[in-house]
Order: C-alpha cells, then structure tokens, then sequence
C-alpha cells in the first residue's frame, strides 16, 4: 500500500507542475446559434489530428494555442460539426453552427473507445456535463433518476448513501445486482467518491451487444463515467456551491393521546382484560416524529482550473460536501481533489495522468429510531420534569430520542486512485493504449454503547467499544490495440484486441471490548476487560486476467456489423469452472440513408438494431468453493493427545459464476428535422444458474445447514420506450421527454422446485415466498375479506383459533374448512412492472428552468411497521376508526394486542409519481460581468422532491435493497425487498447556488 501511495504522490506533484506551462500564440472567437444568434457555452473547439482543444465559456467564448494550417473542428451537441481552417491573419474567429438536434451523431462511451452513437450496434443511453451539474446531488447516480428508459434509481434520504441502480430489472437472487462501474476506462465498485461536478458524461451500457466487451462482471449492465480534463488554452476558474436545508417530505399521522388510550384500552377489553390507562397517564401529547427529526443544513463548494499549452493539458479540482441528515444527529461530510495531465509528447505519442482522492465521514444513527417514534405511545414525554428521558413500562417500545443520543457510531473512508497511460499512434491506423490504475480504500468504523438507564426495557449495564478496520487495494492494468481503416469509399473497419490482468487484496481487523471508560480520547482496545475480549481477522486475494476482441464493421452508413468476445479467469471459482468465453454479435440497418428513403421529408434518422449476447455475474465471496476447517477436535494417538481437524461445512465444488444471455431489438428514429427523437427497445435477458444458498438435505444429519450453488434461473423480459422533442423559436427554447419502462421479473427455476421464504417482520410472521413462476421476492400472505361483522357471520365462516367479532376474516383458499398456511397466496412483488420518467427544459435569454420526475407502477409494499404492532404501541390515526357494534360501517379491525398474522391487509400500493428535481437558473448580463472581470455568472434555485404522489401509507414508496454478495443470509436482501421497516424517508430539499466563471 506505501508503494501505491508514494506513486499516486508523484502522480499528484507530475500533474501540478503543469499548470505552469508555456503557450503558444492564441486563437480566439465566439461560438454561437444560427437560429438565434446566441451563444453556445460548452462548445468544443479542437484541432483535426491532435488532442488540443478546449471549450467555450458561458458566453461562448474561446481561447487556444493553434498554427497557421490548423484544422479546428467545432462541435455542439444539437449543432451541426463544423471546420475552419486558420489563417495567418486569423485572431478573433466569429463560428456559427445550424441547428441538428439529431443525437444520433453523438461520441459516447463505448468500452475501451468511443463511438457515435449513429454508428452503434447496442443499445447505450447517454447523460452530459448539463444534466449532471444542472441537479444538485451527492452521487451522480442520483442525477439518472428518471432520464434513461430501462434504468431504475431508488434512492435513501441517509445523507451520503448510495442509491440502488437496476438496469432492466433484477437478474440474480444472492449475487450482487448493481451494475458495472468504469471511470476513464478503469473498473472500480462504485462512484460514490466521485464528485459530480467533476463529471463530463455518463453511458449506459444495456445490452449485451454493448456490455460484453465487460464479460463476467457486465450481466447487471455497465456505467461508463467521463471525468473532466484539461482543455489547452488559458487558464479557466469555475466555482460552483450551494446551500440549503432538508426537510422530511412526509409525516406519518399517529393517534394522539387520547385516541392511544382509548384504542389500548379497548383491547384489553376484547382480550378478556381490565383497562389500565386513565386520563392521569396523559403526561404528554408528543410528536415522536417531531421529536426525533430537524430541518437539516447541507452545502456543497466547488472549485476547478483548467488550462494548458499546445503539449500539454491539465485539470484540477477540489470539493467539500456537507450534509446533516433530518434525523438528529446524523450528518455526511466529503472531501474531494481531482488532478489530471495529458501530454503530447510527439505527434504520435501521448501520456497522461489522473489522480483522485476523496475522504469521507459519516456519523450513522440507527434507523430503527423512525420505527420507535411510529410505535411509541404519545403520552410518554420526550424528557421528565427531572430531565431524564420518559419512559412507560406499558409497552417495550425505546425512548426514539434517548435511542439517537445513546448511539456513538461513526465512520471514516479514504480512497485513493491514480492512473497513468501512454497512448502510442503506432500509424495512422493503428493505435496502442496502455493503462495502469491503482486504488486503494480505507474504512475504519467505531461503536461505541455506554452505560445507560432508561428504563427496564431500555438500558445498558455494560459499555461495550467495537472497532473495525476494512482496508482494499487493486490494481489493473489494461493493453489495448485498435485499428481503424476506411476501404475505397463505403467500407470501413475498427477492430480492438486487448488483455487486462487485475489483483484485488483485502484485509479486516477489528475487536471489542466491554468496560471501556466512557470518554473519546480513551476509546482504545486495552482499556477494556481483556477476559472478554474478542478479536477477529481476515484476508482475501482475487486475481482475474481477461483476453477480448472487437469488430465494427459500416458499409456505407447503411448496414453496421459488430462482434465481441472475452475470454475471462476468475480465482473466485475452482479451476474447473474458473474460465469462461462470453461472446455476442449485433447488427443495425441505418433505414434513413437507404436510396429509397431520400426525398421524403418526415424521417431525419431511422435505425433498426438487434443483438444476440452472453455476460457474466462473479460477485461472490471468494474461494466459497473452499471447505472450512474446525481446530477444536483433538484425537489420541499412542495415549497423547494431538490436534486434529474436521470439515465444518459442505461445499459444491462444480460452482460457476452465473450468466445472462440477453436479446435485444430496437428502433432509433428522428422525425421533423429530429425535433422529435426516440427510441423503442425490446429485451429478453435470461439469468442461468443463479446462485442461492440450498438447505442440506436431512440425511447428512444437519437440518440447518446450507450451502452456495447455483440452482435457480431469472428471466427479465420487458420493452423500452423513450421520446424527446426540442424546439426553439428566437430567444425562446424548449425540451420535452419521456421514458417509460415495462419490465417482467419472474423466477423460471429454483432450488429445485422448492420455494425459498424471507421477509421476517421479527414477529415470527413471513411475508415473501420466491418461487416457480413468481417475480423475486413475491409478498406470500393470508388473503383477508373484510371482517367478521357479526357472530353469526364468524360462526358461519371458517377462522382461525380465538377469532372474535370485529377481527379480520381470512379466505380459505384451499376450501379446506380450515385457515392455515396453506391458504396464504401471492399478491404482488416490490419488483415494477413499470417505471418512467420526465423531462422538461426551457430557456429565454438569460432564465432557464429544469424540471424532471421520476416513477414506479404495479409494484406492492408490504407496510412492516404496521404489520409489527404490539401491545400497547401507538397506532396510525387512520385506525382509530375501528369496528365496534356502534360503528359498523367501519373496516378497520378491532383493536388487539396480539401479533398479526402477515396479510395482504398491509399490503399496499407502490406506485408513485415524485417532481424530484425543479431548477431556475440567471444568468447575469455580460455587461455586468466583464465589469467584474469575469466570464460568466449563473445564479439558481432548486427545489427537490418537491411533490410525491403516492397512495402508500408510509414514510416512502422508495425502499432501496441490495442483494448481499458477501452474506450467507439470502433472506436479507433482494428477497426481503419492499418491505418498510426502519426506513429512512425521503427529504424534501431548497437550495440556492451560484457559478461563477473567471
């Protein structure tokens, strides 16, 4: 790890020393719009045959270092390319581009190259520099929410989490299925350390036309994140920072005081009891929501120079995030630099350097505090008279505040990657790339649970400090050779070959102790009780290689060919199954540029694509094919004791990663001059061998045991659908889009037929069941009819033991005469049928807005914290109004103490549509700023998750789920989702911001 360290340092001092650099002589200009004379920032401006460029200012301005002879290519997206050539009197250049709003001549992100997008045989969705920026957010996945047909964002409110990334559906039940994440080409776990604002694109890849070039890691899809670079010219300053605050969007209305006691009382009387509460025990009305939650401070700065001579480039960048989360005492702080260096060492060679570091902060409070204040009895006092925190012994529920301040639990990561690469122009056509990363992460996390007395059902006799140390290093490196040739005047080829090899080393150490003093500066492991101590370690090492190839093949614009193989190893599995190919093919017809098609006037673009692949998931722990040894057996030999050894599990040693074989078809098309764009997809991808942990079989006398192995198989099934329309009219212009996926999840093989159950509520009661022909984790309950609103009706209906009047009624599916787990049925999965999103856009001169929304449809809930009453917790409002021989029109059930049976009785809508980001931007008249001496100035507000449209109940219709790739508790994960118990809710957020360009 020191080498790893001192080499990023170098890297870091290499990329500084070029903000020195000399320039050459200077071209300027300004780049604008034919339609309406106005200028076009964030225009590229670079010169045909070089890695020199830049881009325009927010005027649209530029500066660069060119020669007499030099070829600068202008390009815009929604504008037509355009060439100059400069002149020896050329000094100040006016540039004007015609409007082609087409995206189909977009470069994106490709895997190991770029391509345009006309020129794509897969199916990849795009995000820029303007839709990352334009919406404040932590991580940039955030920003995808609601803009990429197939792509599903479910985001947390905890401040710096990560939200959960589907790309056309979930594929795998134990392995992990979030998608493959690439920054400038190198492989990494994820982006959370990447700055948003330091984010030039990010590409999608969905199919497996397009993600195959990732084998046995791209089943989930891949996402191909552009950082900034430096642009030649002088030296640009930009800033960017908001503030603001966060509140919680919604509030669950809870029974006040009265009501509380009337319902508790209530069911001691139904239960056969005498009532306890009276009105002397209304100590209180409180709002345990209120109690617990605040409007939470967040601000982000941010600050970049770019610049650069004709050899070389650089791009620097530092930021701070905070953010406090709306639960006290919660709170997210980020640290960030970014450096990079391109230098042409010669016209046909060129190295470069990057180097990011970011350290974060995180002090976590439980969010089982929101499922304490939803259950708390309101006459219970946030604070005694004597300052202690209140308490009842009426039921067992925590003090939610005393929960909060009791917790001592924070953590600390820093990542540090560096890359370095030579790019060797071998001819004209051929080209040599290699590119080495290094990465190393930190995690070091500190619990500490003082001595406290709350009550009897709330306390702590023995403090207890745990400290845990997770550290990782990898490094890969990538060789790639790419040849490009055009033949004659139709032909033309791009092949690639390449050869990736990756080393991956984790290490972990932690301990506990209890009777450790309760003051920070003596959290130390040796101040506590060593004849309790305990301690654990590990170490883990992976190592993959990897050989791959690619074909693009274009005969006259018109009929595009591509083929892709790789060749992966992977030490996670035995050597038998340690191999693998994954190869695809993909073809498109480019309809539009066909013979017969000129003259007419409706369709600017008009493509047909299909594809045919295979991809891979690997993300397991690794060597879990390996068996593990017990010490404690020793056996005598010749009367003396010697150690000896036993296996303690069983293992399948014929393991395999999974794979996906996908197909897919799509059309692309652009009507009326492409002001009207879109693209319909339609995708099979099916999951072979998905791995679960299987229950040992009786006979080999554990019945609780299990092991991994691959015994179930996934089919997502499902059609995109994505329109956009831009318009502008003088000073006035606009965008409109939608997207809109249907996807069907379904289980087509498991465990050999045997269904596996998850979804405890803790309570004894399970609510999910995946199944033969079922979507993951599909709600597995007892069907309920109303309630028993008469004893005649009870004793004419079949009804579990003790069932009274007022109760619910369950349905004897089975028509058995008897309610019992047989009768429990499917209802619905937290898995969308559908999901969608839009966008909205207009500017008039120097106003802009931004508005996009995001949602789901057909997917279910199951509301655990209601599901989770018990005796003598606090109710929802909407229950007071319970039956009773008074109110007989009512349908909620009878109060009760008892432990609910897991019904579709709490089983709720998901569907929801949320306005998630609403953004009004200023820019200042140039007059003003260059009275100021600076290049541009853009004021804004922003408003998120402004409005939610939802029919569940709960906190939010947003659960995000991961499956647990390092866990042997399948049931915790995907198999679990949607179920709402400690969730934390959406915050709804206001900010002002500024950028300002110097």
């Amino acid at each position: 790890m020191k080498k790893a360290y001192l080499l990023c340092l170098w890297l870091f001092s290499l990329i500084v020393t070029q903000v020195y650099a000399q320039e050459g002589r200077r071209v300027t200009g300004r780049v604008t719009s034919a339609d309406d004379n106005q200028p076009l920032p964030g225009a590229t401006i670079a010169i045909k045959g070089t890695t020199r460029g830049t881009n325009t200012d927010a005027e649209g301005r530029f500066s660069l270092a060119a020669n007499t002879g030099d070829v600068l290519s202008v390009t815009f997206v929604g504008m037509k390319p355009q060439e100059i050539t400069v002149t020896a009197a050329a000094t100040e250049l006016t540039i004007t581009l015609e409007s082609d709003a087409s995206t189909l001549n977009e470069v994106v992100a490709i895997g190991y190259g770029t391509a345009r997008k006309k020129d794509l045989t897969g199916a990849v969705a795009t995000l820029k520099t303007a839709d990352i920026v334009n919406q404040p957010v932590v991580s940039a996945t955030q920003a995808m929410q609601g803009k990429l047909a197939g792509v599903q964002i479910t985001a947390s409110g905890e401040p710096g989490s990560v939200p959960t990334v589907r790309i056309r559906g979930t594929g795998t039940l134990l392995a992990g299925a979030d998608p493959l994440y690439v920054v400038d080409g190198v492989i990494t776990d994820d982006i959370r350390n990447i700055n948003p604002q330091d984010i030039t694109s990010m590409d999608v890849l969905k199919d497996a036309s397009a993600t195959a070039i990732y084998g046995m890691r791209a089943a989930n899809g891949v996402i191909l994140v552009t950082t900034k670079r430096g642009q030649s010219g002088a030296v640009k300053v930009t800033y960017d920072g908001y503030v603001g605050f966060r509140q919680a969007s919604r509030r669950v209305k809870m029974a006040d005081s009265q009501q509380y006691i009337d319902f508790s009382n209530e069911a001691l009387v139904r239960a056969g009891q005498q009532p306890v509460f009276t009105a002397g025990d209304i100590k209180a009305n409180t709002n345990w929501f209120n109690a617990i939650t605040r409007n939470a401070l967040v601000h982000n700065h941010n600050i970049s120079l770019s610049g650069g001579s004709e050899k070389s480039t650089y791009f620097l960048s530092g930021g701070y995030m905070f953010d406090d989360g709306i639960l006290k005492g919660n709170g997210y702080r980020r640290l960030s630099l970014r450096a990079s260096n391109d230098y042409q060492v010669s016209k046909s060679f060129k190295v470069g350097a990057s180097l990011n570091l970011a350290q974060e902060d995180n002090e976590n409070k439980p969010y089982s505090a929101f499922t304490s204040a939803y259950k708390q009895a309101p006459i219970v006092p946030v604070y005694n008279e004597d300052g202690s925190y209140g308490y009842t012994l009426r039921n067992n529920v925590a003090n939610p505040l005393a929960q909060i301040n009791y917790t001592n639990d924070h953590t600390k990561s820093l990542r540090l990657q560096g890359v370095l690469f030579a790019e060797w122009n071998i001819t004209s056509d051929l080209r040599f790339r290699s590119n080495f990363a290094v990465e190393n992460r930190s995690f070091n996390n500190r619990k500490y649970n003082p001595i406290y007395v709350v009550s009897g059902n709330q306390q702590n006799n023995t403090s207890q400090l745990t400290l845990r140390d997770d550290n990782a290093s990898r490094w890969v490196w990538d060789n790639t050779l790419t040849y490009t040739k055009t033949f004659g005047e139709k032909h033309s080829l791009n092949a690639l070959v390449g050869v990736t090899g990756e080393r991956y080393k984790t290490s972990f150490l932690g301990g506990s102790r209890l009777n450790v003093p309760n003051n920070p500066d003596y959290w130390t492991l040796n101040l506590g009780t060593q004849a309790t101590a305990t301690n654990e370690s590990s170490m883990g090492l992976e190592r993959r290689l990897s050989y791959y190839g690619r074909v693009n093949y274009n005969y006259d614009d018109r009929y595009l060919l591509t083929a892709t193989v790789r060749q992966d190893g992977s030490s996670k599995f035995p050597s038998s199954n340690r191999s693998s190919v994954f190869p695809s093919v993909g073809a498109a017809w480019q309809i539009a540029n066909e013979n017969f098609m000129k003259g007419q006037n409706l369709f600017s673009a008009l493509k047909l694509r299909a594809s045919w692949g295979q991809v891979g998931n690997d993300r397991i722990v690794p060597n879990a094919f390996l068996y593990t040894l017990s010490s404690n057996l020793d056996y005598q030999i010749d009367g003396q004791l010697a150690p000896g050894y036993t296996i303690q599990d069983i293992k399948d040693l014929n393991l395999r990663w999974e794979v996906t074989t996908e197909k897919d078809l799509g059309l692309e098309f652009g009507l009326l001059n492409n002001r009207l764009s879109g693209e319909v997809n339609y995708y099979d991808k099916l999951t072979k061998d998905a791995l679960i942990y299987k229950p040992i079989d009786a006979i080999f006398g554990d019945n609780d045991s299990q092991y991994l192995t691959n015994a179930a198989d996934i089919r997502n099934r499902g059609i995109e659908f994505g329109l956009n329309w831009n318009e502008k009219k003088g000073d006035f212009r606009y965008n409109v889009g939608v997207n809109f996926t249907i996807n069907n999840n379904k289980i087509e093989r498991v465990n050999g037929g045997l269904p596996i159950q998850a979804g405890s509520l803790g309570n004894g009661q399970i609510t999910t069941q995946t199944a033969e022909g079922q979507p993951i984790g599909s709600f597995y309950v007892y069907q309920t009819n109303g309630i028993f609103k008469s004893q005649a009706e009870l004793d004419a209906y079949p009804h579990i033991s003790g069932a009274k009047v007022g109760d619910l009624r369950y349905v004897d599916t089975d028509g058995n005469g008897i309610i019992n787990g047989n009768d429990r049925v499917y209802k619905g999965s937290y898995q969308p049928k559908y999901f969608f999103g839009l966008t909205g856009g207009l500017s008039y001169r120097n106003f802009d807005l931004s508005v996009t929304a995001a949602g789901n449809l057909g997917n279910q809930i199951y509301n655990g914290k209601k599901a989770q009453r018990f005796g003598n917790e606090n109710i929802e409002a909407s229950v007071t109004n319970w039956w009773s021989p008074s109110n007989t029109t009512s349908n909620n059930p009878r109060p009760s103490n008892d432990v609910a049976l897991a019904s579709d009785y709490y089983i709720e809508s998901g569907s929801y549509l949320r306005i998630n980001n609403v953004s009004l931007g200023y820019n200042l008249p140039k007059t003003l700023t260059d009275s100021w001496k600076m290049q541009g100035i853009r004021v804004y507000v922003t408003a998120q998750n402004l409005v939610t449209f939802q029919k569940f109940s709960g906190f939010t219709p947003e659960l995000p789920g991961r499956t647990l790739a390092n866990s042997t508790d399948q049931t915790a994960g995907t198999l679990s989702s949607g179920i709402e118990l400690d969730a934390y809710p959406t915050p709804r957020t206001f900010l002002m911001g500024v950028t300002v360009n110097f």
